[in-house]
This record gives structure tokens, C-alpha cells and sequence, in this order.
């Protein structure tokens, strides 16, 4: 099987999980920073599958999309569901130590008109 099709075949997975079954919350994102970076904290366990979501507090997402890939995972979009949007992140099998993963995030907060646009940095921690 060839990796693109074996990388597809688990992001395929892992928004399914994140439809289907509650999966971990794995980070904390601070209030966004309007056109700069929102650093976030994350952390999920060695094999553990983890999801963040965006439009939760009522604002609606209007673009969400990766910029830098993790180097040690797999980050999966959903499609837009209502308002919001989800993340979810799989560490590779047997992996424990620091990752990291960039999207780009465009969204109406709930009360405004104009979008916020910010990166969201996720510094994430998988430990054993």
C-alpha cells in the first residue's frame, strides 16, 4: 500500500472517530490573536488520538486549513458541521516526545462581522 493512500486511510479514521465517539480534548488555545499567532498547548498519550474544535463558543469558521504537518502524527480536518470545525491529531504508533502542527483559521466570532483571521501554533506533547 502505498504511504498517500495508508496517510488517507488514517485521516479517514480519525475524523470518524471524532464524528462518532468522544475523543480526547487535546489543547488549550488561548483568545485568538487577530492577523498573528495563537500559540497553543497541547497533550495526548502515546497511541491516543486527540481532537480540538473551532466555532464551539458560537463563532462560526469560515476557513480552517494546515499549513505545517506534524512531523511525528497525523492532523485530519472534518468538514464544516454547522458552525465549527474539528482537528483531530494521531501520534505515530510508538511515538512519545514533542510535535507540532500549524493550521490557518478564519472565523466569525459570535457578536461581529468582520473574521478573525490568525495561525494557530500547537505545541503538542505525547507522552508514554
Amino acid at each position: 500500500m502505498d504511504l498517500k493512500l495508508s496517510l488517507a486511510a488514517l485521516v479517514s479514521a480519525l475524523l470518524l472517530l471524532t464524528q462518532s465517539a468522544p475523543a480526547l480534548a487535546c489543547a488549550h488555545i488561548p483568545p485568538f490573536v487577530s492577523d498573528g499567532t495563537t500559540y497553543g498547548i497541547g497533550s495526548t498519550r502515546a497511541g491516543q488520538p486527540c481532537q480540538m474544535g473551532f466555532g464551539l463558543l458560537g463563532g462560526t469558521v469560515q476557513i480552517l486549513r494546515v499549513t505545517v504537518r506534524p512531523l511525528h502524527g497525523v492532523l485530519g480536518l472534518s468538514a464544516q458541521e454547522e458552525n465549527r470545525r474539528y482537528i483531530a491529531y494521531s501520534p505515530k504508533p510508538g511515538y512519545a516526545g514533542p510535535d507540532r502542527f500549524e493550521v490557518f483559521l478564519q472565523v466569525v466570532q459570535r457578536g461581529h462581522t468582520l473574521p478573525t483571521i490568525t495561525r494557530i501554533r500547537v505545541d503538542m506533547n505525547v507522552t508514554p
